[in-house]
């Protein structure tokens, strides 16, 4: 944990019981943001308030880097732009011919990648597999926990672009605070995924029955992913403060809930908290290869799984 004074160079302002004030940052670009409150009262312990306070400086401390690195991108650009003018002045004819060549190979070979990728998501968008990510969490979360989970989605759908086994994606509860976050990502808008602003109970009406939410806290465990099933993953990013919450509302909206065979396979030496995009990455790979063990190794962080 950082001192006082480490914690003003970087733009905190902090009270004399430790907690943060809320002050505006400044990025290189010049911009201000209103910093995000972090109450000490939200948190269970002393621990897990420093960590939310970690967390957010460390996120202001990546936009800093953002920014160097644009700017140095920029420059980059500019300086081989200029690189090529001279190199052409020196070239003949036929070795301009020879780089045109190279050229039209190189953008041949990314055209027939970009249809490769096409071809994709338009398996994904069509399969009858649907996994969903319940949005509906946002007002249990901090700012930088919304953007945490934004992020989560993003790989989420690049890990179903990649897959073998492509399924279809519905974000429900689409709305408010997490709308803002998530909407935020580059390319989002086009991104071929079901996206509801209500609930999934809404979205997949006739369905209660074939709902499944996956849930730490069930005594069901899931032993193979029924394609005639919709499984629920919880969007929560909570820094364990709202335990069991995922759990207590698919028993309350009377839908079936099931829990991944983590400690059948492996041993842990960490709780068996997963983030969204793990959750949907087990998801994806134990439907391509059967293998749970080989399955949670590949997804699991090796920092979480015990050597004994």
């Amino acid at each position: 944990f950082k001192s006082s004074a480490a914690m003003a160079e970087e733009g905190v302002v902090v009270q004399n019981d430790g907690a943060a004030q809320e002050t505006a940052v400044s990025t290189l670009a010049g911009e201000k943001r209103p910093r995000e409150e972090i109450r000490r009262e939200d948190y269970p312990s002393k621990n897990a308030y420093k960590k939310a306070l970690k967390d957010r400086r460390r996120l202001e401390t990546k936009r800093v880097r953002q920014a160097e690195r644009k700017k140095e991108k920029a420059l980059q650009k500019e300086q081989k732009k200029e690189e090529r003018l001279k190199e052409k002045e020196t070239l003949t004819p036929e070795e301009l011919q020879e780089k045109k060549k190279l050229r039209l190979e190189f953008i041949a070979d990314r055209r027939s990648k970009q249809e490769e990728r096409q071809r994709k998501l338009k398996e994904a968008s069509e399969s009858s597999t649907i996994c969903v990510i319940d949005l509906e969490f946002g007002d249990l979360m901090t700012e930088s926990e919304r953007k945490s989970l934004a992020h989560q989605l993003m790989y989420c759908y690049s890990s179903n672009l990649k897959s073998e086994k492509p399924c279809r994606i519905l974000l429900s509860g689409l709305d408010g605070s997490i709308a803002q976050s998530v909407h935020a990502l580059s390319g989002f808008d086009n991104w071929p995924v079901g996206k509801e602003k209500g609930s999934y109970l809404d979205a997949l009406s006739g369905r209660k029955e074939d709902l499944v939410y996956l849930s730490a806290d069930s005594e069901n465990v899931v032993r193979e992913f029924d394609p005639s099933k919709v499984y629920i993953i919880g969007g929560l990013v909570d820094r364990n403060r709202h335990k069991g919450v995922c759990q207590r509302k698919a028993e309350g909206q009377g839908i079936a809930t099931a829990r991944l065979p983590i400690q059948d396979h492996v041993k842990l030496q960490t709780s068996a908290v997963l983030t969204v995009n793990q959750v949907f990455d087990i998801f994806l790979k134990f439907r391509e290869s059967k293998d749970w063990g080989k399955t949670l190794k590949s997804v699991i962080p090796s920092r979480k799984l015990s050597s004994k």
